[in-house]
């Protein structure tokens, strides 16, 4: 402390100087006079706090010196008055086995009571004991003197931002540290055990957010390094690309079920349309060859077809429906593994694939085949990408022998000055 209000006391005198050169001229020279002499009496006042206390931390150094000799004292003479009291109680202990018999203990009851050396030994144990609650409350008197000292003379008009402070606190808070480590190699977990269950992915996504935000807040305030964060930014873009290619599968999905619902209504109604175009021109070449038909005739044929073509719309609505909710389709080991694991989006894709087959003049099912086949390459390579990042990032210092932590701590922010 004595040496930094040597340097702030050095560096006042530079800037006061400044501020005091006649040989620059112009605007500049003006603001730039008023700010050195404004920053000059604001390390006058950080010197006189570092002056101050450190004063006062050397009377408490000296005050604490002569408690911790009290203390000394008190526990050697406490020491020696315990052995000579345990010699005392071995000797009356090889006594009682020698002579036996309730006597002879009365008899030693008295001798201890007259012996001089004990009474002494445990008179001196007292004291050593008095004296040593004697120093501890001294220290405690002297400790909060020296704090109440320290405490005014940091009482000034220098005053500490919020940011300033919170730096301090972010500082001080190891645990931020520890608990992103912690989340991190947790989020790792969760992201593998994630490709056998696929509910798990928004908890990795979770962590993986929650070690990025304490990472961001670190590197901030100047306690960490910003190539983490960008670590974090890069494993959070792979993790968003990825939720947002398996979403767009899962989109595709519901709409090749649904064209191919409507392909399969539309084939089903003109399957029956066709029938009943059929049976209605047959009934017309029957009414032509016997002379024309009565008129029950043709109410009766009317009927008929107009029950033929709600049957065919209610064929058709069953078709529909019945592509709409089949099960999706079952997938191989192999299947499932070129999905990354995760079974649903294999399913997905084997779905999207069975309509195109199935209708394969449409085109808007085999571009969404197409369009799918493409996503489920980019969920892949994200979570290539981001496993490489992550196990690369935590594997770092055992390949580099420590340059990759140095690497890191060279991207630090500097903490700023706290007075």
């Amino acid at each position: 402390m004595k040496k930094i209000a040597e340097y702030l006391r050095t560096q006042a005198a530079a800037l006061n100087a400044m501020a005091d050169a006649d040989n620059l001229k112009g605007q500049y020279a003006d603001k730039l006079a008023e700010d050195a002499r404004g920053l000059g009496r604001k390390l006058d006042e950080a010197e006189d706090r570092y002056r101050e206390v450190k004063g006062h931390l050397s009377g408490w150094a000296d005050d604490l010196e002569g408690f911790q000799k009290r203390a000394d004292k008190a526990l050697d003479d406490a020491k020696e008055a315990q052995r000579v009291i345990d010699a005392h109680g071995n000797k009356s202990d090889t006594a009682k086995k020698d002579e036996g018999g309730d006597k002879e203990k009365k008899g030693d009851k008295d001798s201890d009571a007259e012996d001089p050396a004990l009474k002494k030994a445990k008179e001196d144990l007292e004291d050593a004991r008095g004296r040593l609650n004697s120093a501890v409350g001294d220290y405690k008197e002297r400790a909060g003197h020296y704090a109440g000292k320290i405490r005014k003379s940091i009482d000034d008009d220098m005053k500490d931002s919020w940011w300033n402070d919170f730096k301090a606190w972010v500082g001080d808070a190891d645990w931020l540290g520890t608990l992103a480590d912690a989340m991190s190699w947790a989020a790792t977990a969760v992201g593998v055990a994630a490709m056998f269950f696929p509910a798990l992915g928004v908890l990795a996504l979770a962590l993986t957010i929650g070690v990025a935000a304490i990472h961001l807040v670190q590197a901030a305030t100047g306690n960490g390094s910003w190539f983490d964060v960008l670590m974090d930014v890069g494993a959070l873009k792979m993790a968003r690309n990825g939720v947002k290619a398996a979403k767009a599968i899962k989109a595709l999905q519901n709409s090749s079920r649904k064209t191919a619902s409507n392909v399969a209504g539309t084939a089903r109604r003109a399957e029956s349309a066709s029938k009943t175009a059929g049976s209605r021109a047959s009934s017309v070449a029957k009414s032509k060859k016997g002379g024309g038909r009565s008129g029950n005739a043709r109410k009766k044929a009317n009927a008929r077809n107009l029950n033929q073509l709600a049957r065919s719309r209610a064929q058709g609505k069953k078709a529909a429906n019945e592509v709409r909710d089949a099960e999706l389709p079952q997938i191989t080991t192999r299947e499932k593994t070129d999905a990354l694991g995760d079974a649903q989006l294999g399913r997905q894709m084997k779905d999207i694939k069975k309509w195109r087959d199935q209708y394969p003049d449409n085109t808007e099912l085999a571009d969404n085949a197409r369009e799918a086949e493409r996503q489920k390459n980019a969920l892949r390579g994200s979570w290539m990408v981001g496993t490489t990042l992550d196990v690369g990032d935590k594997s770092g210092d055992g390949i580099s022998g420590g340059e990759y932590s140095r690497m890191k701590d060279r991207m630090t922010t500097p903490v700023g000055s706290r007075w």
